[in-house]
């Protein structure tokens, strides 16, 4: 079961412009947001970004769940993954997930321009391949995750195929102010999510799915 929440919480990598959008998030610190599974805490998911110097920039996504069954321990699932940017063009990709007692992977690096090597597993698959097709990582945090839908998941760098609909608009409050949210349904291979993101300035702000229980993000922290 768990290793389908990846599919919902993580690590998404569209084949598009690896600069589009991405300057729109140029003052973006910190994403909070406390999971939820049948109204229970059951985790978090982390969104911090850190600027380098010489123009480079580390956003790093940091997500553990526990799932408890009559208050035993029943599986958990921890990811780690480093967006490195430089010129606010990707450079390197690499996330390292603890599902249960599977550990994956997924490496990805700038070779040469408009070149990129790929190096992943998942459920004891391995994945390496180089594409010239030029994308960046979008971690559910950029809106760009919606522009395109063929992705690579950043747990091991396998491809799936989704559709994306827009649903509908609605005014939440956002650091006390409020703010028009945008909320679309990605749908694919074991994967089905609602995701909210405002409309002013493309910020990830509110995500649902049902999959063995109702499923919610909670937004915590944003600046």
């Amino acid at each position: 079961m768990v290793r389908y929440l990846y599919f919902y919480l993580l690590f998404f990598l569209i084949f598009t412009n690896s600069q589009a959008h991405v300057q729109h998030y140029k003052n973006l610190q910190r994403i909070e947001f406390d999971i939820y599974r049948n109204n229970d805490l059951v985790g978090y998911h982390k969104v911090n970004v850190k600027k380098k110097g010489n123009n480079t920039k580390e956003v790093i996504t940091d997500i553990l769940i526990e799932v408890k069954i009559l208050g035993i321990k029943v599986h958990t699932y921890k990811s780690y993954g480093v967006e490195t940017y430089k010129n606010e063009e990707l450079i390197e990709f690499k996330s390292k997930t603890q599902d249960g007692s599977d550990n994956d992977y997924c490496n990805i690096k700038k070779i040469s321009d408009g070149k990129y090597s790929f190096d992943g597993m998942t459920e004891n698959k391995k994945y390496i391949y180089e594409l010239t097709e030029k994308f960046y990582p979008a971690l559910w945090w950029n809106h760009d995750s919606l522009l395109n839908n063929n992705y690579v998941l950043g747990q091991g760098c396998r491809n799936l195929e989704t559709q994306i609909t827009f649903l509908n608009k609605e005014t939440k409050k956002i650091n006390d102010k409020n703010e028009v949210v945008n909320f679309y349904n990605i749908k694919g291979d074991n994967l089905n999510i609602n995701i909210g993101y405002t409309e002013k300035d493309l910020k990830w702000v509110d995500m649902k799915f049902t999959l063995k229980g109702d499923w919610v993000y909670k937004l915590k922290h944003l600046n």
